[in-house]
C-alpha cells in the first residue's frame, strides 16, 4: 500500500506449555509455603497462650504490691468464678480470673466468692483456643502484699506448658498439643519470688508440666 508497511501486531499472552510450567511452579510453591505457614501460625498461638499467662501474672504482681493485698489468679470457665481442678490434665486454657482480696486472718489462696464484699474481680481470661495450656496443679495461686508468690509445703513453684493444639484427645474433655520440630512449645516457670521465666520447652519434653 503506497510505501506503507504493514506490521503484524504479535498478541501478548501465555502459550499453554508456559501456563503448565507457570501452574506447575504455583503448585511447588504452596507445597512449600503452607505446612511452614501454619508452623508459624502454630507458634503465634503457643506465644499468645503463654503471653496472656505470664501478662496476668505481673499485672497481678504489681497489684498485690500497690494495693497490699492478696491478688490469686484462678482457672475459671466462666470469668466470673473459680473452677479448680483436683484431677485431670489442669487445663488452664479453660480460662481463668485474677482477683484481689484483703489481708486478713484467713490467709491466702482463698477461693473467690463474690458475696464477700473485699473480693474484687480485676480481670477475666476467656478460654484459649488455638493451643494447649497445661498447669502443674489445677490450684488457685496467690501473690502477696509484697509482689511474691504464696509458696505451700511442696509447692514452692509453678510450672505451666504451652503447646500448639491438636486433636489428640487428653482424657479429661478436652485437647493437648503437639511440641515438635517447627512447632516447639513454651514453658513458664513461677518461682517463690515472684519472678516469671518463659523459656522454649526441650523438644524431648510433654505438653504436660
Amino acid at each position: 500500500m503506497g510505501g506503507c508497511m504493514r506490521f503484524r501486531r504479535r498478541v501478548a499472552g501465555l502459550s499453554m506449555v508456559e501456563l503448565m510450567v507457570a501452574i506447575a511452579v504455583a503448585a511447588i510453591l504452596l507445597v512449600v509455603a503452607v505446612p511452614r505457614f501454619r508452623d508459624v501460625m502454630a507458634r503465634g498461638d503457643v506465644a499468645k497462650a503463654m503471653n496472656a499467662l505470664s501478662a496476668d501474672m505481673q499485672f497481678a504482681r504489681g497489684q498485690a504490691a500497690a494495693q497490699h493485698r492478696f491478688v490469686s489468679i484462678c482457672r475459671s470457665t466462666d470469668g466470673k468464678s473459680c473452677s479448680e481442678v483436683t484431677s485431670g490434665t489442669f487445663d488452664y486454657d479453660a480460662g481463668w480470673i485474677v482477683y484481689s482480696y484483703d489481708v486478713t486472718t484467713s490467709g491466702a489462696n482463698q477461693v473467690y466468692d463474690k458475696t464477700k464484699g473485699n473480693m474484687d474481680i480485676l480481670r477475666s481470661t476467656a478460654k484459649i483456643t488455638g493451643a494447649s495450656l497445661r498447669g502443674k496443679d489445677g490450684k488457685l495461686f496467690t501473690f502477696d502484699q509484697t509482689g511474691r508468690f504464696v509458696t505451700t509445703s511442696g509447692r514452692t513453684q509453678l510450672s505451666f506448658v504451652a503447646c500448639a493444639r491438636t486433636a489428640s484427645a487428653d482424657g479429661n474433655g478436652g485437647t493437648i498439643g503437639t511440641n515438635v520440630a517447627g512447632k516447639q512449645g513454651s514453658l513458664l516457670v513461677l518461682g517463690a519470688s515472684g519472678s516469671i521465666t518463659v523459656t522454649p520447652l526441650p523438644l524431648t519434653s510433654s505438653c504436660f508440666p
